[in-house]
């Protein structure tokens, strides 16, 4: 996989969810779940790269996009490569596992609006941290530093905790929220990230599409 050298991102200070972000103060977001495939405000420029030491996983319930609070679908979160491996004991995989998605650098004038606006998007259990995104040729130093990222914490209340990648998959061949069904969320997720690379789409990942699709199809079969 290759990317194309950006300069790095000034250091940022202590962000939350809420917090303004000063317009023409640099921005850059990293997607690593729905906004690869739905950006849905103005950049400037993309970088396809990895972030190190974490795992997406579907253990983000969704109760006002992909899901309800009756019934939640399961979203996206990053989790550390050694909770991951607490999880899913019998895949693990290294302490600086690969996360690949997207980077996007907000335009320049609409940082402080469209903070806001991912504020209210991640509203279900999300906090902000800060990343650094690889790439290009050398997996040592960083194209990007402190990108900014949304992350469902362990700790937050809507983190569905342990659960066999069986029952997430479901969990998201039957749910369905405001935004759609949770299918569509995990269909355009693999084929956006396939589009860019093959290889970005993990095993987890593959499993987790074929698991659906199966449930589905013999869902139709049976009808």
């Amino acid at each position: 996989m290759t990317i194309s050298a950006v300069t790095h991102s000034p250091a940022p200070t202590a962000v939350a969810l809420g917090t303004p972000w000063e317009n023409n103060r640099p921005l850059w977001v990293f997607g690593y779940g729905s906004i690869i495939y739905r950006v849905d405000f103005p950049v400037e420029e993309q970088v396809f790269g990895y972030i190190k030491g974490r795992k997406r996983a579907f253990l983000q319930e969704s109760h006002d996009h992909r899901g309800t609070d009756e019934n939640p679908g399961r979203v996206c979160t990053l989790i550390p490569a050694r909770e991951w491996n607490v999880v899913f004991s019998k895949d693990t995989v290294a302490d600086d596992a690969a996360c690949w998605g997207m980077a996007y650098k907000v335009k320049s004038g609409m940082e402080r609006a469209v903070k806001e606006h991912l504020d209210f998007r991640e509203k279900d259990g999300y906090t902000i941290d800060f990343v650094d995104v690889f790439g290009g040729d050398s997996d040592t130093v960083p194209v990007l530093s402190q990108v900014m990222v949304y992350v469902g914490v362990s700790s937050n209340p809507s983190f569905a905790g342990a659960s066999s990648i069986e029952d997430t998959a479901r969990v998201i061949a039957r749910a369905e929220g405001p935004s759609g069904t949770n299918r569509e969320y995990l269909f355009k997720l693999c084929n956006a990230l396939r589009d860019k690379d093959p290889d970005a789409v993990d095993p987890y990942l593959a499993q987790l599409e074929t698991m659906v699709n199966n449930i589905i199809l013999n869902k139709q079969l049976n009808k």
